[in-house]
């Protein structure tokens, strides 16, 4: 083993490469997309396939068909990410995979980079699926081989979870020296191992029930999991919010309270928690950011007759919205500790210094620019256009929106307002990678549907707000090779849109104003695309 020094990201990354992953796929989104980027610097000399693929739920649809080839896969995504993979995911549970296949699933309490506040450790629940999360780079190193260890053992998909301030975290972290080998089950042939169908489905998911089962072992014997310390009252807590626990109580109070550890989030340690449970009068835990931990805590709790007390989000001791500092967690056991002293005292006036750092990848955007334009030839019109917009490159510009949801919700959303009987002209912003994501579907329904929206595409031949990643309407793939490219203007056209404009960098001072008056003054379906690039 040798020593690296590495963030979070990266040492998921050298754990997934010292598994044997053959297969990495992603759709950019932070926090994630750092690991993937990792993998794609070492993946030629690792013989590792990488891709960005054109949306979340195919890149899960590409490792489950890596996983059947028998060979290991990851994938990558945000929050929001995973909420578009549930579709295949939620017959993926019913379906015994063969390579192992992790899911890296990046929540972001805070919503420094994301529409929403999102927490989805209850999707473990929901998909019945095992989840862990890592408190460490060097336990996410370590986790990431036990993952697909499991996967394989038990059959079945395995979602690691990380929060945005683990991924920047940096600590020394154990990396094995020996050779990559590429895990290789070879190709499966099995009748409906992996098609669920009516007639099968309850008993699959009676056999996941079964699997589900013969898991509890193991996360209970789970060396992620760790009791520590004494006395009658305890604190739980998970993931990356024990290591800021740690930094407020360290290692001094063990005589003073006990600690419990959880690493194995989905199935939850039963025996484990219970043993703790009753050792305990009262228990706090620390946890981000819905009461997960503490809602099935109280009910272990309940099936075990056992009378101890338990606080958390839901006593008003812990906040239940947005990143845990490490003020509020020193607050937090304060009030529930007596004559507690923290190791180090945190203060809420320095909470900046704890948030983690946000890259911006927007200065130089257009759209500020392009929707001034716009406006001025509505103006000239005498109309006053309602303007719904995508998550990415419309951030920038979010004031000025009367709506912004999903990656290619736009269209849609607009299409909506249009036939709901909105007087004013709808216009649909989004950027080109939205319109590779899922914008095409909403497209083609447009046009079938006669709407009569003006849609609005960005093109920079990037996904600029994640960092600059390639999408499919960029010559160049993942790796760095040359591909083909592919046209919005030619797929518009394809799916029936007989309205198409282009305008390029140098028109934008020029003739983009009189672009948008001669779209706006139509009465059907438009779209103009704005090239950024020469």
């Amino acid at each position: 083993m040798s020593l690296k020094t590495l963030n979070g990201d990266q040492a998921m990354a050298f754990g997934a490469m010292s598994c044997g992953v053959k297969l990495v796929t992603s759709y950019p989104g932070s926090p994630s997309s750092g690991t993937v980027e990792t993998l794609i610097s070492l993946a030629k000399k690792n013989k590792i396939y990488v891709e960005w693929s054109s949306n979340e739920k195919v890149s899960l649809e590409m490792g489950i068909g890596a996983s059947i080839a028998g060979r290991r896969s990851l994938v990558c995504a945000k929050s929001v990410g995973m909420n578009a993979m549930i579709d295949p995911l939620m017959a993926l549970n019913l379906t015994p995979i063969h390579g192992g296949l992790v899911i890296l699933l990046g929540d972001d309490p805070g919503a420094y980079g994301s529409q929403n506040d999102q927490d989805s450790r209850s999707l473990a629940t929901f998909l019945e699926m095992p989840m862990m999360e890592p408190a460490s780079p060097a336990e996410g190193y370590a986790m990431m081989l036990e993952a697909f260890n499991i996967s394989e053992e038990f059959n079945t998909a395995v979602i690691i979870r990380e929060t945005r301030s683990f991924t920047q975290q940096k600590e020394s972290v154990p990396v094995s020296d020996e050779r990559y080998r590429e895990a290789n089950l070879g190709l499966i042939r099995e009748p409906f191992r992996f098609v669920p169908v009516p007639k099968n489905a309850v008993q699959k998911h009676r056999d996941l029930h079964q699997r589900i089962e013969d898991m509890s072992e193991w996360a209970d014997s789970s060396a992620f999991n760790k009791a520590t310390g004494k006395g009658v009252k305890g604190i739980v807590s998970a993931g990356f919010a024990h290591t800021k626990l740690l930094d407020i109580v360290g290692d001094e109070n063990s005589e003073k309270f006990r600690l419990l550890k959880l690493g194995v989030l989905y199935p939850l340690p039963k025996k484990t928690i219970a043993d703790f449970l009753q050792d305990c009068e009262e228990v706090l835990i620390i946890e981000e950011i819905e009461p997960y931990v503490e809602n099935h805590l109280k009910a272990i709790a309940h099936d075990n007759s056992c009378p101890t007390k338990i606080y958390g989000k839901q006593s008003n001791h812990i906040s239940r919205e947005g990143e845990l500092f490490r003020w509020q967690i020193q607050e937090a056991v304060s009030e529930y500790l007596t004559e507690f002293i923290p190791r180090r005292k945190y203060l809420k006036e320095k909470e900046a210094e704890e948030r983690p750092i946000k890259k911006e990848y927007c200065a130089g955007c257009g759209y500020d620019k392009i929707i001034d334009k716009l406006e001025e030839a509505a103006e000239s019109l005498g109309q006053k256009p309602v303007l719904i917009g995508d998550p990415g490159c419309l951030v920038t510009v979010a004031d000025r929106l009367e709506a912004k949801y999903a990656l290619g919700s736009a269209v849609s959303t607009a299409d909506g307002l249009s036939k709901a009987g909105v007087d004013e002209r709808v216009v649909a912003l989004f950027g080109d990678s939205s319109f590779f994501h899922t914008t095409i579907p909403a497209i083609c329904n447009a046009v079938h549907n006669q709407s009569k929206i003006l849609m609005v595409v960005l093109d920079n031949k990037t996904t600029a707000t994640s960092g600059f990643q390639v999408n499919l309407g960029v010559g160049r793939d993942a790796m760095g090779r040359d591909v083909q490219a592919l046209d919005i203007e030619q797929i518009a056209r394809g799916c029936g849109v007989k309205h198409v404009y282009t305008s390029g960098p140098d028109d934008l001072d020029s003739t983009l104003k009189e672009t948008f008056q001669d779209a706006l003054s139509r009465d059907d379906l438009a779209l103009i695309i704005i090239r950024l690039e020469k």
